[in-house]
């Protein structure tokens, strides 16, 4: 066999597997599969990507039902599904019934990059049959970035629900200010706290940088729990005193050295405060260290960037001579696309730039979920990107491909024609056409032919005086009078249409822009939040009737 057809075989394969995973193929991803099973294509490399060019533009002119079937033919669903088995969770160190814990900070709804500290504690939860606890981490009432909103905490209840998430205990950091008041006192009593009335400044430079002790350092116990008693009456302001944890000045991270426990905050704001707030706050480490271990979290799973929170953490659950939990640390989940900053999005949202938390264009768990796509599909998402460390940027695609395989089975096909083109068939060989409702062809769907059909304004354009298909219908010389020459499923370009007579006006909503087309008549039976195939077009979640929203091809 040459060269050519050898390359011509393989790169189909790729483009039909490609295609079939994300939608379209992408001749990158194609080439590179290419040159790694072809080692000597490399060296026609220029005839080789022309080649491939060729034939992922070929695929990428094909429906999804076409390439499926293409794709079984040659029994590359086989060879995909060894390719993509699912991918499961690296096994934990259990001895008895394990105790996790999520602490979201409700200062707005979840995003697919809280879904990865989610999925994966509620999924180690269930695998060993252990506890899983809600805590709400919300200790912050002076910074309006991390200023929690009244909304927020039922917002991600309802998200957690959404995602098949169980939990079984709920704690709110914010209302247990007086056990964490009694655990400082407790550490202050035990010479491992120290009230610093420094400033903090002059004491960064002094302490940290040069690790020289300062004289607050130096207070006996009861001179500091005299100056607790003060804060916690507000005899001090804001900056002007603060609870420290007492380490080793040779710490290797400055980061750690006596690092804040507690804060005073002149005007704190809080939805859960709505009069007379406490002004004496705990840090998130201090918080959630007690929390922690008064809780009997035994394995923590948390994100990289909090690393610093387990190094104040040790030096606490040491001096009081807690075993510390099991640590278990994964990358963040980033994008350039997307806003992934919960500030920005409620700032963006308050300019009226977004239309809300559920806008299709924002990454949020209630976004995805207007737009059809399914819960399963984003923990197997998550699931696939494992329990590692590496940051992982978002790719929206991997995400759609697990969606489809769960929903293309089962979502109902309809044609839905975007800037309509009416055309006049010269002749009705049939008055019905039954076409599948569902890919297995299990159940067909009726439309009603009149002489007058309208098609794609892009379709009309492109294949114009070309034969073409008008999928489960016939074949046509495409044109404003449009010759038909037969019925017979031939091997030519295939297009989707709506009948003059059965065709209903209706809006598909994509994230980037709002469409009206013509839909045929069968979807005024599509019920409320039901994710169907608009053939040719994409999978889209039906919002109300005759309105939907656009999911992925």
């Amino acid at each position: 066999m040459d060269l050519e057809k050898k390359v011509s075989e393989v790169a189909k394969k790729y483009a039909l597997l490609n295609a079939l995973e994300f939608g379209k193929a992408n001749e990158k991803a194609v080439i590179g599969k290419v040159f790694a099973e072809l080692k000597e294509a490399k060296n026609k490399a220029k005839d080789i990507l022309k080649i491939v060019k060729e034939i992922v533009n070929e695929v990428n002119s094909l429906s999804h039902e076409e390439i499926k079937k293409l794709c079984s033919q040659l029994e590359l669903l086989k060879e995909r599904e060894k390719r993509k088995q699912q991918k499961t969770l690296p096994e934990l160190p259990v001895k008895t019934k394990p105790v996790f814990r999520i602490a979201p900070n409700p200062n707005g709804p979840l995003h697919i990059g809280h879904a990865r500290m989610v999925v994966l504690n509620d999924e180690y939860a269930k695998k060993y049959n252990g506890k899983l606890i809600l805590r709400f981490d919300d200790t912050d009432p002076k910074n309006p970035a991390k200023r929690a909103i009244k909304e927020a905490y039922q917002m991600i209840r309802e998200d957690l629900k959404w995602l098949n998430v169980t939990w079984h205990e709920e704690i709110i950091a914010s209302q247990r200010l007086e056990i964490y008041y009694k655990w400082f006192e407790k550490c202050i009593e035990k010479g491992i706290a120290y009230i610093c009335t420094c400033d903090a400044e002059e004491w960064r430079k002094k302490v940290r940088e040069q690790r020289i002790p300062c004289e607050c350092r130096k207070r006996s116990i009861n001179e500091n729990l005299e100056l607790w008693k003060k804060m916690l009456c507000y005899e001090f302001k804001e900056n002007e005193a603060v609870g420290r944890i007492k380490t080793s000045l040779q710490e290797t991270d400055p980061a750690v050295i006596d690092w804040v426990a507690f804060r005073i905050v002149d005007n704190p704001q809080h939805p859960l405060y709505p009069q007379n707030p406490p002004k004496v706050w705990p840090t998130l480490d201090f918080a959630s260290a007690i929390d922690d271990k008064l809780c009997g979290v035994t394995h923590i799973l948390r994100g990289k960037d909090l690393a610093i929170c387990e190094k104040r953490q040790r030096i606490l659950y040491k001096a009081f001579g807690w075993e510390y939990p099991k640590v278990f640390v994964f990358g963040k989940i980033f994008s350039e696309e997307y806003v992934f900053s919960t500030s920005k999005i409620r700032e963006q949202i308050e300019k009226k730039v977004f239309s809300g938390f559920d806008d299709p264009r924002l990454p949020t768990l209630r976004a995805f979920k207007k737009r059809g796509i399914t819960p399963q599909a984003i923990r197997n998402y998550i699931i696939s990107l494992g329990l590692n460390e590496a940051e992982t940027k978002f790719d929206p695609k991997i995400l759609y491909a697990e969606n489809r395989k769960i929903i293309d089975p089962i979502a109902k096909r309809f044609f839905f024609v975007e800037n309509p083109v009416e055309i006049e068939l010269s002749e009705i060989p049939l008055e019905k056409v039954k076409a599948p409702l569902y890919p297995d062809k299990s159940q067909y769907r009726e439309i009603e032919i009149s002489e007058k059909i309208f098609v794609e304004k892009q379709d009309f354009e492109k294949l114009k005086g070309k034969e073409v298909r008008l999928m489960h219908f016939c074949n046509v010389i495409l044109d404003k009078k449009a010759e038909v020459t037969g019925i017979e499923n031939k091997d030519i370009p295939k297009i989707h249409w709506v009948s003059e007579k059965s065709y209903v006006e209706a809006r598909l909503i994509y994230p980037e822009k709002s469409v009206k087309g013509y839909a045929e008549k069968n979807i005024e039976n599509v019920e409320k939040n039901e994710i169907v195939q608009f053939e040719r077009v994409g999978f889209a979640r039906c919002e109300e009737k005759l309105l939907f929203f656009f999911a992925h091809k």
